[in-house]
């Protein structure tokens, strides 16, 4: 009778199998790289035109929806957690820029940038902070070539090449240390919290309100101080005795007197080299009017300030104090025939122009 033999054998691997691992790892490894850059890919695809919709109000107007979560839950077929990032960053796209383009370029995973900007938005402490310019650019610990202006572009950077325990290590160390910078997120805190409105009201008049922070509302009472001081003694006692008897008071209200200081900042500063332009042109108003109408003669013309039509008297005060620029108009056609220039000597430009054509000067 034939003996068999029950008793478990260890059997070898064969030579092909055991060589072939490697090569097998490395092409599911391709596979997996190949679709998760896809799937990247598509998120930062819908995460720009989550972006887009939020800033159009679409989801409202269009969809119904204020919460951008519950939209991507109920229209369309998203995982909760996937939905959640999506509209955690869309949501703060406007107060995290740079986070938002890394997740919408595909440079950073969206999982990673969500979980930042939620981090960074949980006080108005750290929202400053991680907006606020470094005094000089960091570099990037991952690329010396790429400068970090914000800790904001430095959490972008960690978002982009370091794991989610580096990236959340990091953030934990940007938390500690504001308790070290408490003054200057006092100071920035009054600085989100200033406001100024200016609205023009029904009677021609200006109404200006607001809230400045310390730093400047010191700086405008400094000037005011300095362009209005107070009145000397001599002055106070004669408008204390003018204004004892029925004779109005020599000098105006302090509040007046701040107002024209006001004007006389505005229009210094609009007529300085360092003033902001747009166009190329500094804040300065627009006084239309001939010289025929600017004498009183009946032309059936109005002077016009920013188009529209003021008094000739006031067009007289204007132009005592304006910076004149005469031009030719014809005003049956509507065509500005000739523009003139404030400045009557030329310019750097025409001068070098004039002494090229004329070496030896004018003939």
């Amino acid at each position: 009778m034939a003996h068999c033999d029950t008793t478990p054998t260890a059997k070898a691997a064969s030579p092909s199998l055991v060589s072939d691992r490697p090569s097998r790892a490395a092409a599911i490894r391709s596979a997996l790289d190949e679709a998760a850059a896809l799937i990247n890919a598509q998120y930062a695809q819908v995460l720009a035109s989550v972006i887009a919709m939020k800033e159009a109000g679409l989801h409202r107007s269009e969809f119904g929806f204020s919460a951008l979560r519950d939209l991507l839950l109920s229209q369309f077929d998203f995982t909760y957690a996937t939905a959640g990032s999506i509209a955690a960053i869309a949501r703060l796209s406007g107060k995290f820029r740079l986070l938002a383009e890394a997740a919408t370029t595909g440079a950073a995973r969206i999982d990673q940038v969500a979980y930042a900007v939620r981090q960074l938005d949980q006080t108005p402490a750290m929202r400053l902070f991680a907006r606020t310019p470094f005094r000089t650019p960091v570099p990037s610990p991952f690329d010396p070539q790429v400068s970090c202006a914000t800790p904001e572009a430095m959490v972008a950077q960690y978002c982009a090449h370091a794991s989610f325990k580096e990236l959340r290590r990091h953030l934990d160390e940007l938390w500690a240390s504001i308790a070290e910078e408490v003054e200057l997120f006092d100071e920035l805190g009054e600085q989100s919290l200033q406001r100024l409105e200016l609205t023009l009201q029904g009677n021609g008049m200006w109404g200006l309100e607001g809230t400045l922070s310390e730093a400047t509302g010191r700086l405008l009472d400094k000037y005011l101080k300095t362009a209005c001081p107070p009145p000397r003694k001599e002055d106070r006692e004669a408008d204390s005795d003018s204004a004892a008897g029925d004779a109005e008071g020599l000098l105006p209200a302090q509040a007046n007197r701040h107002a024209e200081a006001f004007h006389q900042l505005l229009a210094g500063y609009g007529s300085s080299p360092q003033a902001a332009t747009r166009h190329g042109h500094t804040a300065t108003l627009d006084l239309v009017v001939d010289v025929e109408t600017l004498q009183g003669k009946d032309t059936g013309r109005l002077p016009l300030l920013e188009g529209q039509p003021i008094s000739v008297a006031r067009a007289r005060l204007l132009a005592c104090e304006a910076g004149v620029i005469p031009s030719v108009f014809n005003y049956a056609t509507g065509e500005a025939v000739e523009l003139g220039r404030a400045m009557r000597l030329p310019n750097t430009s025409l001068r070098r122009k004039l002494e090229l054509e004329q070496p030896g000067g004018c003939p």
